[in-house]
């Protein structure tokens, strides 16, 4: 029956479900019409001069200076997951994992996991190691004749960014875990072993663990000729980037250094000697977005065999982050207009009045998941809805990191309708966002259901 269900939502999709960037020019006109007729701050002005409030609300978030250092994190998650995910150790063990696995059910089942596992470590490195696993998987059983269904390995490949907010590199509960943050005063600091470690976050993420794999099994099809597979064209492209050889022309030395791994070493591992002193001086506390990036930088130069190699590595991810680089200043006036015209304070009060402490954390998730749809980034959705929902903590006596988490699971759940994150594993495999949403989409109404039951009971 799931199987079945997975492939008429997958039809539907294939029909449906639009290129990423159409679907934020759409996105932007929706929020744009209804903040005009229905924004608390826009109320009682003309109509002229809601338009050019709505405008200066767009304006005002497309390219702002703090929200554009946060892309430019968000870039170099990618960017640097990429180029980790690309060194010859973690492809190796890629491709020695999809040359043992025998069945199409338990190919999934493992791209499914390595997406899962990789998405806690670090999101980045989850989005990288998900998409490159599913391909090698695909080429290893076309290689060897074997049917297995691809569009639901580029599905299994994404399913991370359902529990990545649950993972190292949330930003919500590591953001509130810095010693300085927006809402320091209110919050203070609250460290990840109260959020991340708490045995909520451990119920919630490790059950996850089990269900996704499983419907994701129940969703290979059973037939061989229901599967698509890799396409001809791409089971001989090996993928990756070229490093280049060194000028004829530089001296000696220029040519040495470029392809040294000594290099690499020295300056590797005086970096992770900074990192471990550092972690060890704060603790849980030094988990944050430049710390992590810090982290797969080091990683990453100690991965690869030269400068040259990691410089290729990186060039060839950041081609990858182009669908980002292009449609995040158009999520952040999407930002600016739900923020300016008092929307998402609008649908966050709406969920305070209809909630109690017991309901607050599943109206929360459900607020979250709704916001991220229209504003698919965990840093930009906490800058504006996490004050709101300080002030209902505060109101109905809610346990602050509760509530902190029940937002990270929200953001992180509409990622199963939202294909924005999915635009590098698009590339890397060749897929169209509406060949894997069909499958994301049944993920999304199973796994709702259980994270409220859990947010209720917990």
């Amino acid at each position: 029956m799931i199987s079945a269900l997975g492939r008429r939502l997958s039809r539907w999709s294939e029909r449906y479900v639009p290129d990423p960037f159409v679907l934020v020019l759409v996105l932007t006109i929706i929020t744009a019409v209804v903040a005009l007729i229905f924004g608390a701050e826009v109320q009682g002005m003309s109509p002229v001069e809601r338009a050019g409030a709505v405008g200066e609300y767009w304006f005002s978030r497309f390219y702002d200076v703090g929200l554009m250092r946060f892309a430019l994190q968000m870039v170099l998650v990618l960017v640097l997951g990429h180029a980790l995910a690309m060194s010859t150790p973690v492809q190796k063990a890629i491709r020695r994992l999809a040359q043992v696995v025998v069945t199409p059910g338990a190919a999934v089942v493992v791209v499914v996991l390595v997406a899962c596992l990789a998405s806690l470590i670090q999101w980045g490195l989850g989005a990288i190691a998900g998409a490159f696993m599913a391909r090698e998987m695909g080429r290893a059983f076309a290689e060897q004749g074997r049917a297995v269904h691809y569009p639901l390995l580029g599905a299994a490949g994404y399913a991370g960014f359902l529990i990545w907010h649950g993972g190292l590199s949330g930003t919500a509960p590591v953001t509130v875990a810095q010693e300085e943050h927006d809402l320091i005063d209110v919050l203070g600091q609250i460290p990840v072993s109260e959020t991340l470690f708490s045995e909520l976050n451990l119920i919630v993420t490790g059950s996850l663990l089990v269900i996704i794999p499983l419907v994701f099994w129940l969703l290979t099809p059973k037939d061989p000729d229901e599967m698509v597979g890799m396409s001809a064209s791409s089971i001989g492209h090996e993928g990756g980037f070229k490093i280049p050889e060194p000028s004829e022309s530089a001296h000696p030395v220029v040519r040495v250094l470029e392809s040294s791994r000594a290099l690499n070493l020295v300056v590797g591992g005086a970096m992770l000697a900074i990192l471990i002193g550092y972690f060890v001086d704060r603790g849980a506390a030094g988990w944050h977005l430049d710390s992590l990036n810090m982290m797969f930088l080091t990683l990453g130069i100690l991965a690869h065999p030269s400068p040259s190699s990691y410089v290729a590595a990186i060039a060839d991810g950041v081609r990858g982050a182009a669908g980002i680089v292009l449609q995040f200043p158009f999520y952040f006036g999407i930002l600016g207009i739900l923020a300016g015209s008092g929307m998402i304070g609008q649908i966050a009060e709406f969920f305070v009045t209809v909630s109690t402490e017991q309901t607050y954390p599943v109206f929360t998730f459900i607020s979250a998941g709704i916001v991220n749809f229209f504003v698919p980034s965990g840093g930009g959705q906490w800058a504006v809805q996490g004050p709101v929902m300080m002030e209902a903590i505060e109101e109905l006596g809610v346990a602050p990191h509760k509530a902190i988490m029940a937002l990270a699971y929200g953001d992180a759940w509409t990622n199963m309708l939202q294909p924005f994150w999915a635009l590098p594993l698009l590339g890397i495999m060749g897929l169209k966002a509406r060949d894997i949403i069909g499958y994301t989409g049944l993920v999304f109404l199973i796994s709702g259901p259980w994270i409220i039951f859990l947010l209720l009971v917990l």
